[in-house]
């Protein structure tokens, strides 16, 4: 791989070791993930970015991420 960049279509092993995600689609099988998995294997504090308002940013704070949702206040734990 050159520089900081690489394309890796399986997105629990793109967010491995990840500080942030952000969603900007609203494809329904993003929608269908296990985001508890998805955190188990990022680095904290987490952040997940919901461009689409598409994910249920309740459950998502109460797994740990600091949710930040496209034009309502954030959800954090800092």
């Amino acid at each position: 791989m050159e520089g900081d960049i690489a394309f890796v279509e399986d997105p629990y092993e793109a967010t491995y070791g990840a500080h942030a995600v952000a969603l900007v689609t609203q494809w329904q099988q993003y929608r269908d993930l296990d985001y508890g998995r998805i955190l188990e294997n990022m680095m904290r504090p987490a952040y997940l970015f919901d461009g689409r308002n598409h994910l249920d940013h309740q459950y998502l704070f109460n797994l740990g991420y600091n949710v930040f949702p496209l034009g309502s206040a954030p959800l954090t734990h800092l």
